[in-house]
């Protein structure tokens, strides 16, 4: 989404997204036929050339918004909206009186559950909202959470999910103080509009993925996608980035496709089978360069599976009892070395754990996917730094 620029100091927080949790098995997934709906958002809402500042005690001005989505059945979309604090004390994430977004009048009502997002109780949809009456909070950054001071603007993010009757569906939202006080009442409300849902999505199973080319192939035919697409994985909306990060051989995707490239298509990945596990070798050696001369460093080889080179690997360690003759899962806590590597090519590049202590570890690596449960790990043998 495209959002308007704001002249005046700004704290910009962007939400991360969670993570994930393996879908639906192969087997427990129905067909689908082919796609025509087609989804599309509007243009921002520019923040106004004027607010009131300085006021005594929690306040809040609206100060824009991302555009309003027109969305196919079951489709989510992630609303970001625009807070400045007009008021003389900060907000804060993350502690007992935290700033939030909640539901309002007239619809669904004040503090109301509402059709179009939620946690999942009060009958609201699973759209990971804080309460199923809290949209979002200024999303924390680090231990101590985010602080947005007087004259600040704060972009509260919140995912919303089209219901499966067409039509136009509006939350009404109020900033608040968390058990001090509701601030003011703008009227501020985001719309989704819902489409008919013509033909179902194409539903498909990846043969092999080629995140260097921006595609993949199923049923012997290539899908091309680039950033203007809409990309989710199941009910999280995730970004072109993280798409390519994701899909894998075995994945199954719900398609809307659209071959122009000026045209938006919908990716949905429904099941994710993660990716297969790479063979692990190690060596010891002196990898520090020029003038050091002790061999206290580990050089973490991968055999990379044909169809998923070029992703990212994250290497763990674990100390082990000395003797230990196989790594497995259980070999003991795995940590780790505080950095990833990127495959590239036909061969990954290989990782390098500098000034290993003596002792007795198993290394192991997996695809770096953002989606630890889906996650298959390659274990090498039992290393002893001497």
């Amino acid at each position: 989404m495209r959002l308007g620029r704001v002249a005046a100091t700004t704290l910009v927080v962007v939400a991360a997204i969670a993570t994930f949790s393996a879908a639906a098995p192969r087997e427990s997934v129905p067909a689908a036929g082919a796609a025509t709906c087609t989804p599309s958002v509007g243009p921002g809402i520019p923040a106004p050339t004027s607010v009131p500042s300085g006021i005594p005690g929690f306040h809040a001005a609206w100060y824009g918004q991302s555009g309003y989505p027109i969305l196919c059945p079951g489709q989510v979309s992630r609303a970001v909206v625009a807070y400045y604090n007009s008021g003389s004390i900060g907000w804060y994430s993350g502690f007992d009186t935290s700033a939030f977004l909640g539901t309002w009048n007239p619809e669904p009502g004040q503090d109301q559950a509402s059709v179009i997002g939620g946690d999942g109780t009060h009958g609201s949809p699973n759209t990971r909202w804080n309460a199923y009456n809290r949209p979002a909070t200024v999303p924390s950054i680090g231990r101590y959470g985010t602080y947005v001071g007087p004259n600040q603007v704060a972009w509260f993010q919140f995912t919303v999910k089209a219901p499966q009757t067409p039509g136009t569906y509006r939350l009404y939202i109020r900033p608040l103080i968390e058990g001090v006080q509701w601030m003011e009442d703008y009227g501020v409300y985001w719309q989704i509009t819902v489409l008919p849902a013509g033909d179902p999505a194409l539903r498909v199973t990846v043969d092999t993925a080629s995140p260097s080319t921006d595609s993949f192939v199923a049923g012997g035919v290539t899908y091309r996608y680039d950033p203007t697409d809409q990309f989710d994985y199941g009910d999280w909306l995730i970004s072109y980035d993280q798409l390519k990060a994701i899909v894998s051989a075995g994945d199954i995707v719900d398609i809307n496709y659209e071959p122009a490239t000026s045209a938006v298509s919908h990716f949905n990945i429904v099941a994710d089978l993660g990716y297969a596990p790479p063979t692990v070798t190690w060596t010891i050696g002196n990898y520090d360069g020029p003038g050091v001369t002790t061999r206290n460093d580990v050089r973490i080889d991968f055999a990379e599976p044909a169809s998923q080179r070029g992703q990212f690997y994250a290497v763990e360690r674990a100390p082990v009892p000395p003797g230990t003759t196989t790594c497995t899962i259980t070999s003991g806590p795995y940590a780790n070395p505080t950095r990833t590597n990127q495959g590239g090519g036909t061969v990954a590049e290989p990782f390098i754990d500098y000034d290993v202590p003596s002792g007795t570890y198993c290394y192991r690596a997996g695809a770096h996917n953002q989606t630890a449960s889906a996650t298959a790990f390659g274990y090498g043998s039992p290393m002893t730094m001497p």
